[in-house]
Order: structure tokens, then C-alpha cells, then sequence
């Protein structure tokens, strides 16, 4: 079935004309990259993506322009339901990066263009909205398993997956962002929690009534997002090999440095290779941004 056909049978079989469960796996016989502007339409529907809209997360993820479908499912959908499955997607990100099928298996995985950074910053756009939505006494709850799940996912990271931590970091914490040193850096990763309209957002309907969230929650939020952050500078630097140790032994004893035709020393080509001054910087950036943030915060380092 065409795209044009796939659309109008969506339209037609909207609820009421059919249940949502009937209707769930008719979008997922149909899902493509070309009917996702028209499900987009459908699911501004709350109560319809309160109901089918965490289901439709693991399978939205693989395709190519599901940004937007994704942020309406983490505005309108049921936050705790949605947050589990978000989570659960993220625990199987390297299930689906090496999985190594049968022919037909294959042949079904062949159309799933999106690479695994790109599902991983999609899935973290998602929680920070989720975080924000659900109202319980007890948030930190929800927070461990997110932090959890996120760490898991972060492997072999590059710029844009650390620039998607920092983000979603800097939302969990319910903080103004603080202004990052100057630093040339070219990643640049959309925060829809940050330039997105909140106003869209559903209540959670769930929300405990009544009592407010317990007075421990903040400290012990805070304790868990700076173990947080530390974690994910070492994992990008374990990763990242920055040269440090070369580096500063040269910078201390220039009289070792072995000069010669094709010899570059360390020092020199941090300063003149343009991959390795980018990556300098966007360690410099996470660091410094780090630290400025937990000093605001008034924690130190």
C-alpha cells in the first residue's frame, strides 16, 4: 500500500470508527517515514495517545523523521507509561546495533536508516519532557532507573550523544542553564524541554494528590545527577583518548620532546590538527560547563 492509500485508511479508522487497540496495529502495519506528519496530527488527539502512544515509542525510534511524533507522544501520553517504554527502548539501543538475523530479519532491519546516536538523542529529548510531567512524591524513583538506563546506552559516545547528556542533565535539574566559557564547538542538539512549548503538556493523570514532593528529594536528586555527570566525563574520555598525561609531561619537559622530519609531538598536534582541537574544545566545554554548573548549584566539584 502506497503512502497516500496508508493515510486515508488511518484517517478513516480514527476512533471512534474503530477501538485504539485495532487502531495501534493498524498504524504499525502502515507505519513509514512518509505517514509520520499525518500520525503527528492523529496523536495530538490526548486521550488516543494516552492510551496507544507508549507503544508506538520502540517502533517510532527507527525511522527517519520521528522527532516530532516522538515529542508529542512524551507531551501527551501517559508520562509513566511512556517513560518505562522510553527506558526499555534505550536498554535494547545495542541489541539492535549488533544483531546479526536470518534472512528475513535482514531484509526488515535493512529499512531502518537511523543511526544509533540518533535514536539515543531522540529517546533523552523524550525524557526530559517525561521527567517534567510526572508529579509524585517521590520523583527520585523514576530518576534512578532513567540515569540507569541512559549510562547503559552511552556507549562508544560521540559529541552529539554527550551534548544530549548535558541537556538532559541541565533539565532533570529543574535549573536555568548556566552560561558555558567560550568555546568553539560545532555540535549543536536540539533540547525540546528547553525551546518547546510546555503548554502542550499533558497533566499527568496519575499525579499524587496532595503533599507535595518529600523534602529529601532535592539533595537526593542532585547527589544523583552529579555521580551522573562524573560518570559520563569519564566514559567520554576513556573513550576519547585526549593525551593529558603526554600532553602535560611535554608542556613540563619540552627538552624530551624528540623533534625530527614526520614527528609531530603531542602538544602540537592538539594545536594544529583541526579533529583533535574540536575534540579538545568539546572536553574543555563539558568540563568547565560541569563544573560552573555544580559550583552554581553550590555544591563544588
Amino acid at each position: 500500500m502506497d503512502s497516500s492509500s496508508a493515510i486515508t485508511a488511518l484517517q478513516e479508522a480514527r476512533p471512534p470508527a474503530t477501538d485504539p487497540f485495532t487502531y495501534l496495529t493498524l498504524i504499525e502495519t502502515h507505519l513509514s517515514p512518509e505517514i509520520l506528519p499525518e500520525l503527528d496530527t492523529i496523536l495530538q488527539d490526548a486521550e488516543l495517545t494516552q492510551t496507544i502512544g507508549w507503544d508506538l515509542v520502540d517502533k517510532l525510534v527507527k525511522l527517519p523523521g520521528c522527532e516530532t511524533c516522538l515529542e508529542t507522544i512524551a507531551r501527551l501520553g501517559n508520562p509513566r507509561e511512556v517513560i518505562i517504554k522510553v527506558n526499555e527502548a534505550l536498554s535494547q539501543l545495542d541489541l539492535d546495533e549488533g544483531y546479526e538475523a536470518d534472512e528475513e530479519d535482514q531484509k526488515l532491519s535493512a529499512t531502518d536508516d537511523v543511526s544509533y546516536t540518533h535514536k539515543f538523542i531522540a529517546l533523552l529529548s523524550m525524557l526530559a519532557i517525561l521527567h517534567s510531567r510526572i508529579k509524585t512524591k517521590f520523583p527520585s524513583r523514576f530518576l534512578a532507573d532513567t540515569l540507569t538506563a541512559v549510562f547503559n546506552a552511552y556507549q562508544n559516545p560521540d559529541e552529539e550523544m554527550t551534548a544530549a547528556v548535558v541537556n538532559l542533565v541541565h533539565s532533570l535539574s529543574g535549573r536555568r542553564r548556566p552560561t558555558l566559557p567560550s568555546r568553539k564547538s560545532s555540535v549543536n542538539v536540539a533540547n525540546p524541554d528547553q525551546y518547546g512549548d510546555a503548554s502542550k503538556n499533558a497533566p499527568d493523570p496519575e499525579a499524587d494528590r496532595g503533599g507535595g514532593v518529600d523534602p529529601v528529594e532535592a539533595g537526593m536528586q542532585t547527589r544523583m545527577l552529579l555521580s551522573f555527570v562524573t560518570c559520563v566525563l569519564e566514559v567520554y574520555t576513556n573513550y576519547h583518548d585526549v593525551a593529558w598525561s603526554a600532553r602535560l609531561y611535554e608542556f613540563y619537559r619540552p627538552e624530551k620532546i624528540v623533534n625530527g622530519p614526520g614527528r609531530v609531538s603531542t602538544l602540537a598536534s592538539f594545536r594544529e590538527d583541526p579533529h583533535l582541537l574540536a575534540k579538545d574544545a568539546f572536553i574543555g566545554q563539558l568540563v568547565v560547563g560541569g563544573v560552573t554548573f555544580f559550583a552554581w548549584l553550590g555544591l563544588g566539584w
